[in-house]
């Protein structure tokens, strides 16, 4: 290996290593305020930096054994899944309060708004109890250090540039469905997609150099992935609230109407229309353009909204 070819190879596993160190940093932090308090902000950092964790592991599957690959996105997919109850519970709570705001009158919301906050104090709880239990725990407590040593074991894969633009590349196409496939998507369509839209987001994210074409792309990203997930959100609601102890016709409770979902569905028509036009950028290029370790993308989508999670 010459000298140029060493010196390249080093500036690979720094980057790799950066980003590594930058996913578990963000996710040992989320991890710690959650156990402080569960609050709404709290449960939304911790799932959102346990699948960005799981998401960057999976872009940077080049460097890295396939076993280890396998292992640790399936370990930080089963934690962030401890969350989605709780998280499925605030999604209500917040459409529900946020257009039934409280003037001291009883009306058909405020009784389901008093059982899922119920609801959601006992299934906080039972996550508490799953992260803390040795399966997690173990991961969390050295994530870390096993992530770096996984891009150890991975050392002489493949070049970190063409990883990254082999792994966008192929994700960004995965996502061209046309319009026409997008609009006659079902519910479990729809949030397959959203799945690998909220994947390209996070590995666009963390590596990003902030630079217009990014910050475009990364934002309509954004948009459908939110568009998405309000649709989302309109099937989940509608399951929790016949869970959950009520009265009245909730078909009038504002947060719960029915034309919610058509208005969802023109809000995904135009943010898909709006990705469509977009070219994928080249972010392996941005890599080369700033120092190891700094990532702007990932620190300032380090709290997104709750909607695009």
């Amino acid at each position: 290996m010459t000298l140029t070819s060493r010196t390249a190879h080093a500036s690979h596993q720094e980057q790799a290593r950066a980003i590594l160190l930058q996913l578990s940093g963000q996710a040992r932090r989320a991890r710690e305020a959650f156990l402080v308090s569960a609050s709404v902000e709290n449960v939304h950092a911790l799932r959102g930096a346990l699948r960005r964790a799981a998401d960057g592991v999976g872009l940077l599957e080049g460097c890295l054994l396939a076993s280890d690959v396998a292992w640790l996105r399936r370990e930080l997919r089963w934690q962030a899944r401890r969350l989605g109850k709780t998280r499925d519970l605030d999604v209500l709570s917040a459409r529900l309060v946020a257009k039934h705001p409280y003037t001291g009158e009883f009306r058909p919301a405020d009784l389901l708004i008093a059982s899922a906050r119920t609801r959601r104090d006992a299934v906080v709880e039972t996550a508490k109890a799953q992260l803390l239990s040795a399966r997690a725990a173990t991961l969390a407590d050295h994530l870390e250090h096993v992530l770096l040593r996984a891009l150890e074991a991975g050392e002489g894969g493949l070049h970190f540039d063409n990883v990254i633009s082999s792994w966008l590349s192929q994700a960004d196409s995965a996502i061209r469905v046309g319009e026409k496939r997008v609009m006659a998507l079902g519910r479990r369509g729809r949030h397959k997609l959203r799945g690998h839209i909220r994947t390209l987001r996070y590995n666009c994210e963390v590596c990003s150099n902030g630079s217009p074409a990014e910050t475009r792309y990364i934002a309509a990203v954004i948009v459908l992935q939110t568009a998405l997930g309000e649709m989302n959100d309109d099937a989940v609601c509608a399951s929790l609230r016949k869970e959950l102890a009520h009265c009245g016709d909730l078909d009038k409770v504002p947060g719960l109407e029915p034309s919610l979902h058509q208005i969802h569905r023109r809000e995904l028509k135009r943010a898909w229309r709006a990705l469509d036009v977009l070219a994928l950028p080249d972010f392996a290029q941005a890599q080369h353009s700033r120092p190891p370790g700094s990532s702007p993308g990932l620190v300032s989508a380090a709290q997104p909204p709750a909607s695009a999670s």
